[in-house]
C-alpha cells in the first residue's frame, strides 16, 4: 500500500511541474503578444497621424515610444510602401 501512496505523490509532483511549466509558457506567450500589439497600435497612430506606414521599425521606436528587448524578442518588420500596412512578427529568442 505504501507503494501505491509513493505513486501517487509522485504523479502529484510530476503534475505540478509540468503545469509550472505550462503557465510559464503561458506567460512568454502572453508577453510577446503585447509587444507585438505594441507595434500594431503604433503603426495605427502613425498612419492616422503621418499619413504613412514607417519604412523601418527604428521609426516607431525613435518616435512612438516602442520599446523592444533586442535579447528577448526578434521582429519581424516588412514594408511593402508606404501607404500599405507593413507585416510584423514578433518572435521570441532562444534563451
Amino acid at each position: 500500500m505504501k507503494f501505491f501512496r509513493w505513486l501517487f505523490f509522485g504523479a502529484v509532483i510530476v503534475g505540478l511541474i509540468l503545469l509550472t511549466q505550462q503557465i510559464a509558457k503561458d506567460s512568454a506567450d502572453q508577453r510577446r503578444l503585447q509587444v507585438e500589439s505594441a507595434i500594431q497600435r503604433a503603426l495605427t497612430l502613425c498612419y492616422a497621424q503621418e499619413g504613412f506606414y514607417p519604412a523601418k521599425l527604428d521609426y516607431l521606436i525613435d518616435h512612438y515610444g516602442i520599446v523592444i528587448d533586442p535579447n528577448t524578442y526578434f521582429v519581424y518588420y516588412k514594408t511593402f510602401g508606404a501607404n500599405i500596412r507593413p507585416d510584423v512578427t514578433v518572435y521570441e529568442r532562444n534563451p
